[in-house]
Parts: C-alpha cells; structure tokens; sequence
C-alpha cells in the first residue's frame, strides 16, 4: 500500500496545512492591520507611548515579536505532531521497501537472464 493512503499520511498532510493556513492568518492580518493603521489612522499611530517612542514604532517592532511567536509555534507544532507521524511513516516505507527487495532476490530468474547463463 503506498504510503500517500495510509491514514496517518493523510491526517499528517491536513493537521500540517491547517497550521499553515493558521499561522499565515496570523502573520498577514498582523501586518495588513500595521499598514491599515499606518495609513488611516496616523494621530493614533503617532501617539507618544513612552518619550520619544510611539505607538506606530511599537507595533512595527510588535511585528518582529509576532514573527517570532509564529515561528515557535511552528517548531512546537513539528516536533511534536509532525515528526512522530513522519518517523513512523518513514518505518513503514522502509519495512515495504526491504519486503520488495526480499521478493526480488526470492523471485525466479527470468527468461533473459537464463540466455546469459
């Protein structure tokens, strides 16, 4: 059975993208706001948060922090719902791959490799 039909495979591909779609949501609607309030709302923007910094300069280095958080999430999502899927699927690639090569050294020659002989 190839490994695309196994329900593991399916379920790792689904949980994977979700995340992806998530995380992509995330991080375009942090910067699509940044801009929306850059560009309609510049008295907010430029409210004074503390001395010289503002509340424009705040969320735009927000935005590194945000970045940040979506990229560990990422990691955490891997490492602990991708990489224990993907390790036993790479076994069971590799259980089919050794039972194919044992049923073509078991296998009988063929009429071409008698001629040879």
């Amino acid at each position: 059975m190839p490994v695309a039909h196994d329900p593991a495979y399916r379920t790792l591909r689904r949980t994977h993208r979700q995340f992806g779609v998530k995380a992509t949501s995330v991080a375009v609607g942090g910067f699509l706001l940044y801009v929306l309030l850059s560009s309609f709302a510049p008295t907010v923007m430029n409210r004074s948060v503390s001395g010289h910094l503002t509340l424009g300069l705040a969320l735009g280095l927000g935005q590194f922090v945000l970045m940040g958080v979506i990229v560990w999430r990422y990691l955490v999502h891997h490492r602990t719902r991708v990489t224990p899927v993907v390790r036993s699927l790479r076994g069971l690639v590799r259980h089919q791959e050794a039972a194919v090569g044992r049923a073509r050294t078991t296998a009988a020659p063929r009429e071409g490799d008698l001629r040879r002989w």
